[in-house]
Order: C-alpha cells, then structure tokens, then sequence
C-alpha cells in the first residue's frame, strides 16, 4: 500500500532522518521530489518556489523550511548534488564551476531486471577496483530503492589536489576510470552521470516512487544486506558514511585525469538557420527564371 502523505511527514519528523538529510546535504544544491496529492504527479523543485533562490540545507531549520514552503505539494524525495559548493545565495552560484569547491565521484548501479544478486556482484567489482586504487575508508554505499550508489566521499580528495585539479574534472575522470575497468554484466548499467548539475538521493529520504528509504551500507557487509533494512517502519541504517581519510584520493585523482581527461559538458546540438535575409535571396533566385 502506498505510503499517505501523513505518513511521509511523519517520516521527515524524525530526528535521525532530519540529522542524516542535513548532514550529508551540507554545502550541496537540494533538490525535492513532490508529489501532488490530488493527480500524484511527480515533480522536482530545485529553486524556492517563493524567492526563486537555489535549495539548501544546512541545518535543521533549512530543512523545516522546505518542509513547510512544499508541504501543499507533498514533499517525497530529498536529493542533494554532487558538487560541494563555496556558498549557495543566488541563482548563479550554482552554475558557476569556479564556486565548486568539491565533488563526488558516483557509480549509479541501475539494474533492468532488479536482479538483487547482480546489483550486489557490480558493487564489490567497484568497491575491489576502489580498494585496489587505495580508496578504502571512504566510501559510501547506498542502496537506493532499486539499485545502488556507491560514492567516494568528496573529503577524500584533499585541497591541494582540488587546486591542481577542477573538482567536478576529478569526479567525473574518476567515475569514468573505474567504468572502463570493469567487466560487462547483462541487464545492469553503469553509466557516467557526471554533470554540473547531477543529484542523488540522500541517505534516509524516501525513494521517489517506492515505499522503501534510502540506507547507507558498511561495504564489509555488503553480502549480508537485506531489502528489509530499507522499510520505512524498521530501517536498519549506516552512519559511518561519515567517515573518510582526507588525501586518500589523491593518487586516484592525478591517474584518472591523466587517463580520462576533464569533464566536458554536453551540448544538445541545435539546427543552425541560414540568417533570413539570406534565405530571401536564395528563394527570389529560384523563381527569377520562371516566366510570368
């Protein structure tokens, strides 16, 4: 049975939830997946809808605020992005790469059969690629409510390393570098979702669609991880996502970068027009030989 939006709230009103969603979107971009109650359609705010200025929450009265502005749109999903950011006051400081003071590398595991032991099997490649690479205490894994996201903590990579090298470069270098090392498995994709803009979902938010929430997973326990520690009445949650070992990255960093290259962003081609007069010409030459 679908959740009712009195039990999503009360959710939300938990302080262990409230604490993990704001720990973990500190500095980050927010975005919420709403849903209203009278059509159940989905959307996404990622702007106040009232002073129009980029979502964040770093405290626990920026998350009530949320809460409170979206409430008669039925708030679902908290996701927060991948880019840590120097400060988050206007709309510009969101699209300004020179604002980006860190970022998270992050294998989105989306399986298309839901085959739980094929999700679980594409995590420990990542995870053993990651360790064989150094990157050991931290890591964040997820199980998102159809797959799972394993993320490297964005304090792995220490400020030196984020001077050398642009931020959202070593997230998206670093994702890629890993991708082109694996082995293929039939029915799960791992693509490269780097982006300046890119979310994920945060740790203890519900999934946008499925009654389940969002649990972070020690990788040393990976093989024992059940689908019942995502319900929502009796989650069973990892805080040590929190952990991470400043500079662990660095060497992955530099290797991924000389190896992949930057991050290049992605222009949707547009048809280029003839400029008007020109098409005028062109057409009035068609028709000069035409007898009257």
């Amino acid at each position: 049975m679908k959740m009712e939006l009195e039990e999503i709230f009360k959710h939300y009103s938990r302080e262990d939830v409230v604490e993990e969603i704001v720990e973990y979107s500190k500095g980050k971009w927010v975005s919420v997946h709403v849903m209203s109650e009278e059509d159940e359609r989905q959307l996404m705010f990622r702007y106040h809808p009232k002073n129009r200025k980029p979502l964040k929450i770093d405290s626990r009265e920026d998350f009530e605020e949320i809460i409170k502005v979206l409430r008669d749109y039925g708030p679902r999903s908290f996701y927060a992005s991948i880019n840590i950011y120097r400060k988050i006051e206007f709309r510009d400081d969101v699209l300004d790469r020179m604002n980006i003071i860190g970022s998270t590398p992050t294998w989105d595991i989306d399986p298309s059969t839901g085959d739980f032991e094929k999700i679980v099997e594409v995590a420990e490649e990542i995870i053993s690629i990651l360790e064989k690479n150094n990157i050991s205490k931290s890591l964040i894994v997820k199980w998102s409510g159809r797959g799972m996201h394993i993320h490297i903590h964005p304090n792995a990579f220490s400020l030196e390393i984020y001077r050398r090298i642009d931020p959202l470069d070593i997230a998206y270098s670093v994702t890629e570098y890993v991708i082109r090392r694996m082995k293929i498995v039939s029915d799960v994709k791992i693509e490269n979702k780097i982006d300046l803009s890119r979310v994920f979902t945060c740790p203890l938010s519900l999934h946008r669609k499925l009654d389940r929430v969002v649990v972070c997973i020690n990788p040393d326990k990976l093989r024992t991880f059940d689908l019942s520690w995502t319900d929502p009445k009796n989650f069973k949650h990892d805080k040590s996502w929190r952990n991470c070992e400043i500079g662990e990255g660095d060497e992955l960093a530099e290797k991924a970068f000389t190896n992949i290259g930057p991050y290049i962003y992605k222009i949707r081609r547009k048809k280029i027009h003839k400029p008007l007069d020109k098409q005028i010409l062109e057409t009035l030459d068609k028709f000069k030989d035409i007898p009257p």
